[in-house]
């Protein structure tokens, strides 16, 4: 009799997980928030950048900018995330999710301010980072910062004709990265997406017109830039 007691209890208890998964599926049934996803599946908060990641999706808090950021694109690997990100404008006071990928170290970081946050100047440092957001927005293009070697940065079509070039290509280090980049024929009138390198200066530099834009003479300055056209 104990085993049939077993059976029976048994099936009884198979019918009623029958008759619930019925009753969700009729009415309809979700879980939970906190048991849909593991908090695993969930973007860490920002902290430093793992050493061994060669790209980093975190969060960053309401009013999270805070700590010390040295560089304005690329950053020094040890700069505040958050900071960074509000300096970069790739997230505003409410924070958000934000995304970083791990770039060479450059032989000197240049200070500024931007959206409220002051970056301090830095000599070589082995690692850095750049900053994408979780829309993937690349941060706005202007000139390149000093000592960088790489820069990957968007033009949007108000910044096409915002700035003065030297040069045909190489351009000097202080051209207008998005004025230049539309005089190489690199982006149209609608913007783009332009990957910067560092060159070394040239003796003089000529000017042109292209494309709807006009560049200028110049003699010998320190640095250069061109595109990278992959």
């Amino acid at each position: 009799m104990k085993n049939l007691n077993k059976t029976s209890q048994r099936k009884s208890s198979v019918h009623w997980l029958l008759f619930i998964v019925y009753v969700a599926a009729t009415v309809g049934f979700s879980l939970p928030p906190s048991a849909a996803y593991s908090s695993s599946e969930k973007a860490p908060y920002c902290g430093a950048y793992p050493a061994a990641e060669a790209e980093y999706l975190c969060e960053c808090l309401p009013n999270s900018a805070q700590g010390s950021v040295w560089g304005s694109g690329p950053y020094t690997a040890d700069s505040s995330i958050c900071a960074a990100a509000r300096h970069a404008g790739v997230i505003d006071t409410q924070g958000g999710l934000v995304q970083t990928i791990r770039r060479p170290g450059q032989n000197s970081y240049e200070g500024s301010v931007a959206n409220g946050i002051t970056t301090s100047g830095w000599g070589a440092y082995a690692t850095s980072f750049s900053l994408v957001n979780g829309t993937d927005q690349i941060a706005a293009c202007s000139v390149m910062p000093s000592g960088a070697t790489f820069l990957q940065c968007r033009c949007d079509p108000g910044l096409l004709q915002q700035g003065q070039v030297w040069g045909v290509g190489p351009y000097t280090s202080d051209s207008n990265i998005c004025s230049a980049a539309r005089h190489a024929g690199l982006i149209a009138h609608e913007g783009g997406i332009v990957e910067v390198l560092s060159l070394g200066g040239l003796s003089s530099y000529s000017g042109s017109s292209a494309h709807g834009q006009t560049t200028s003479a110049w003699g010998q300055y320190g640095a250069s830039i061109t595109f990278n056209r992959n």
